[in-house]
């Protein structure tokens, strides 16, 4: 199901990942049953019940958890090999991207995983597709805020008054793209007037189209956010 199997996706585990991820699923054999929040607080030796959550929530978006929100004990181990529901897949996020200034360098290593529902691929082939983590506020009036994980089409082909990705002298942003005679324009999408154009040589390569936003509210469920209109 996945580009990059789920024993790749373990692989890339940080270590506290991993480790959280190997007691877990040592309890849930031993027990028969998932561990309650408070039990892996005492089990992982963790100063709140948050660090709990927080691992709960990676594991989830990288497809080796699944959580039901409504029991006590309602974590379930997605094995390797096993196979994921056929409308989900896993798309690897490869970097940040900041809606500020060109502050954001552009990793392209696989650090993480989200898993989506493949409706939001409109069609697309999913080689094709990434996400790249928003850092910054400039692009938020056409909602991407801080913290969003933006859903990027590798292509150069794009129009005018797309929301696109382009990497700056090794620097990634997110704007929204003008063409202009000589000269393209990334252009930010706020009122803040602190955030400024980047203009660009015209024969300049674009390195993908946005094509959806999803946010991570603080409940810690995936939410796919609408983007704005922008002209």
């Amino acid at each position: 199901m996945y580009n990059l199997g789920m024993e790749k996706i373990i692989s890339l585990l940080t270590q506290k990942q991993k480790s959280f991820y190997e007691t877990l699923k040592s309890f849930i054999k031993k027990n028969g049953t998932a561990p309650t929040v408070a039990e892996m607080v005492k089990i992982m030796n963790f100063s709140s019940p948050r660090a709990v959550t927080q691992h709960l929530m990676a594991l989830e978006r990288k497809g080796l958890v699944k959580r039901s929100r409504y029991q006590k004990r309602g974590i379930t181990m997605i094995e390797p090999g096993a196979v994921m529901s056929a409308n989900t897949i896993a798309i690897p996020v490869i970097a940040s991207a900041g809606c500020d200034n060109l502050n954001i360098f552009a990793e392209k290593s696989f650090s993480d995983f989200i898993c989506i529902s493949s409706e939001l691929l409109q069609g697309k082939k999913k080689d094709k597709i990434i996400s790249i983590k928003a850092v910054g506020n400039s692009m938020n009036e056409a909602g991407i805020n801080e913290g969003d994980y933006v859903l990027v089409e590798l292509t150069d082909g794009v129009s005018d008054n797309d929301l696109v990705v382009a990497v700056v002298d090794g620097f990634a942003v997110i704007k929204k793209i003008e063409y202009a005679n000589n000269a393209i324009i990334l252009n930010p999408v706020s009122s803040d007037p602190s955030y400024k154009p980047i203009i660009l040589r015209r024969d300049y390569r674009i390195f993908g189209r946005v094509i959806d936003v999803i946010r991570m509210p603080a409940k810690g469920e995936l939410e796919i956010v609408p983007l704005y209109p922008v002209v």
